[in-house]
């Protein structure tokens, strides 16, 4: 039950602010369950919402072809980190994780001073696509190194949200096929997932539908400060929380 609340609350709020699923759910899950059994857990209602927020509209086929190489080295990058994830202790992910939670925040306070030459899109975006899929196969989030580089390049909101939408679903669909290679993926695993995708879905559907009544600002600081508070465990996790 537990569980389910974390994939009900992580839904609702990627619906209703249009923040990342994973970068919400993934340090709440995982604070019930074992680290990589939530990532796999993860996978099916993220790719979800992801092929609804591609779908929605036309399809971005001119998005596509720009980040044409970014999608390429970010399979390289997930399977890569999807190995380093299955090598590396459990307290090494928490720090990762704790690192990656803080580089959002960051990223939050920067958004609107970043600018890119478009010059530096051709070696910036395979660079980027290689470090957010070995940080999405290690951590379960790809989220502050996409939309740092998106934002970077001044994307207007609508073709920001086709872009990111876009790479998060070849990060989570080259990791489900990594997670299942890597013989991360069991049949009950696949069958919790499903269940829960109903859950994310319906309250994903409840978060479109309240976007326009909630107070966005005060919303995002609760969360961010939410958020802050889970590095802050996590970090308590890797260095000082003994092995289980």
């Amino acid at each position: 039950m537990a569980v389910a609340g974390a994939f009900l609350l992580a839904s609702y709020i990627k619906g209703t602010t249009g923040m990342g699923f994973p970068l919400i759910a993934t340090p709440m899950v995982a604070m019930l369950v074992d680290i990589r059994a939530t990532y796999a857990l993860l996978l099916l209602p993220n790719i979800l919402m992801d092929v609804f927020q591609v779908a929605r509209g036309e399809l971005p086929w001119h998005l596509w072809r720009r980040l044409a190489p970014l999608f390429a080295t970010t399979v390289v990058g997930v399977f890569l980190g999807t190995r380093i994830l299955i090598a590396i202790p459990e307290r090494a992910i928490f720090l990762s994780l704790a690192g990656v939670i803080a580089l959002y925040l960051v990223s939050v306070r920067l958004r609107y001073d970043l600018r890119m030459s478009p010059a530096w899109e051709i070696w910036l975006g395979p660079a980027t696509g290689f470090l957010g899929g070995v940080l999405n196969g290690i951590t379960n989030v790809f989220s502050p190194i996409g939309a740092l580089y998106l934002l970077a390049l001044q994307f207007e909101k609508r073709e920001f949200v086709k872009a990111i939408a876009s790479i998060f679903l070849v990060a989570k669909v080259s990791q489900l096929a990594a997670v299942a290679s890597w013989g991360l993926y069991s049949g009950s695993i696949l069958r919790w997932s499903a269940s829960l995708s109903v859950v994310a879905l319906a309250a994903f559907w409840v978060g479109l539908k309240t976007q326009d009544r909630v107070r966005q600002e005060t919303f995002l600081r609760v969360l961010h400060a939410l958020l802050f508070g889970m590095a802050l465990f996590f970090v308590y996790r890797g260095l000082f929380d003994p092995p289980r």
